[in-house]
């Protein structure tokens, strides 16, 4: 019976070594391993949106200087990996006058109707106020008329690459050169 124990005992403490020895094992690979790091995600604050100097809106503007006003503020959102939430709370926040006034009414529109008041109804309706389908088909209708005349190649080009993006036309690579000859 003695023996029997030892025999078990024996077993038991071969059993224990080797376990010992798997975890000696197991934390020298893990110490091995490189450290990363997770960054926390930082959500953007007003102040850093700020420090890319945003232009502040109202509405005495012409339908270009308001495109204008919306592009250079999506520029800053991508630089700093805004979430839609930020973005319309940076951009609602650089509206004055008539402009704040014209959002108070449009959000309190929306919430009588269930929308949601998020970016992309915020950007949506701030086109169509200031920068409507009438603008839009003017540009097009300039870029289609567009020739260089007295121009520079130069200025005819940025004119030219400025009305593009307005044009409703599938352009090929083809139809854009042959239209800028």
């Amino acid at each position: 019976m003695a023996a029997n124990r030892r025999r078990r005992n024996s077993g038991v403490d071969d059993i224990a070594e080797a376990i010992h020895r798997m975890v000696d094992a197991m934390q020298t690979l893990v110490a091995a391993q490189p450290r990363t790091t997770i960054a926390p995600v930082r959500v953007p604050t007003v102040e850093d949106f700020l420090r890319h100097k945003p232009v502040e809106f109202n509405d005495k503007v012409s339908p270009d200087e308001a495109d204008a006003w919306l592009r250079k503020c999506e520029k800053i959102f991508k630089v700093m990996n805004c979430p839609d939430e930020q973005k319309l709370l940076f951009a609602t926040y650089l509206l004055n006058d008539d402009a704040e006034y014209w959002w108070t009414g449009m959000q309190q529109q929306m919430q009588t109707r269930d929308e949601h008041v998020e970016w992309t109804s915020f950007r949506t309706w701030f086109l169509e106020k200031y920068f409507p389908d009438t603008a839009r088909q003017d540009k097009e209708a300039e870029f289609l008329a567009l020739q260089q005349g007295d121009m520079t190649v130069q200025e005819y080009m940025n004119k030219f690459e400025h009305l593009a993006r307005f044009s409703s036309q599938n352009m090929t690579e083809e139809w854009r050169c042959l239209k800028f000859e």
